[in-house]
């Protein structure tokens, strides 16, 4: 066993006691939420420009950003401990996010149209792993919605970049299967370029080590340390769920196609974890709540968007 795939273990045994380590974030982010459902704004606002008048949910930030890091981390330890994928917190996840980056969306086209310039690096780079739920899910209308998002802003430079090469993965895979095939990497030496190029190959050999290659690089970076820029793997979020390797895997199983039996030591049998039925997206009291008080606000993330 190599140091990598070690440390990696390592950390992912302690993942189970994830959940208890955002006990307090979680609670002081319902407090942040409550807040805004109660005045209508985040807590401490006072920036106002009555030139150019900001949408009070413009500010919402951390308060729906860290409740998808909650769901996703409870999700991830239910993974780890019981080797099966946690539909429920991850549907809770997903429909945070769906949000989040709906109003990340929405604040960069109105950057561009108040300012005239891209508001660069603003996007994490987490956000991506939205995109790899939403299908594995089978939630493909989500799914093209955070496309969206992405199709405009990739070449753009709205994502804060990290060293890895992940996330370029996801976004360019939807796009040469599900999008518009119009994106290109924006890394030089693009890591995943033959997998893109042959995601439906028939050939199962192939396919394997296309998932091995997946699979071993998220080990790899999962057990750097930070200074080595991969910086969606250096906090307790998307470590030990294989979402590039799922999101392979879910795609050619919708086409029709045939998968192997792809089993990997850092994540155990990953094929196995594939779902067959769409998961309906959840919302939480709190987030109904939430967005009862935007759309009181005017908010509509699909007329805004369109």
């Amino acid at each position: 066993m190599n140091k990598n795939l070690e440390k990696f273990l390592r950390k992912r045994k302690r993942a189970i006691k994830g959940p208890e380590k955002y006990k307090n974030i979680f609670e002081d982010n319902i407090v942040r939420i409550t807040h805004y459902i109660e005045h209508g704004k985040t807590q401490g606002e006072e920036f106002s420009n009555e030139r150019l008048p900001f949408a009070p949910w413009e500010k919402l930030n951390i308060e729906l950003s860290g409740q998808c890091k909650i769901y996703e981390n409870i999700a991830q330890a239910s993974l780890v401990k019981d080797s099966v994928i946690d539909a429920e917190h991850l549907s809770y996840y997903l429909n945070y996010g769906y949000y989040e980056l709906a109003i990340a969306h929405i604040k960069q086209k109105r950057c561009f149209i108040r300012f005239g310039v891209e508001n660069e690096g603003v996007i994490s780079p987490g956000s991506v792993f939205q995109l790899a739920t939403a299908f594995l899910l089978h939630q493909y209308d989500y799914a093209r919605q955070f496309y969206r998002l992405f199709e405009n802003g990739y070449m753009k430079n709205w994502i804060n970049r990290s060293k890895s090469h992940i996330g370029d993965f996801i976004i360019l895979l939807f796009d040469r299967a599900k999008g518009d095939n119009t994106l290109k990497p924006i890394v030089d030496d693009f890591a995943y370029q033959a997998i893109l190029d042959n995601w439906n190959s028939t050939d199962l050999t192939k396919v394997t080590a296309y998932l091995n290659q997946l699979c071993d690089d998220q080990v790899t970076q999962v057990a750097s340390p930070p200074s080595k820029m991969f910086f969606e793997f250096d906090n307790m979020n998307w470590q030990f769920t294989p979402y590039a390797a799922l999101m392979l895997l879910t795609l050619r199983a919708q086409h029709g196609l045939e998968n192997p039996d792809f089993d990997h030591p850092g994540f155990g049998n990953v094929t196995s974890l594939l779902l067959t039925q769409p998961v309906a997206p959840q919302k939480d009291e709190v987030l109904e709540q939430l967005v009862a008080k935007l759309h009181e606000q005017g908010f509509n993330e699909k007329a805004l968007l369109a």
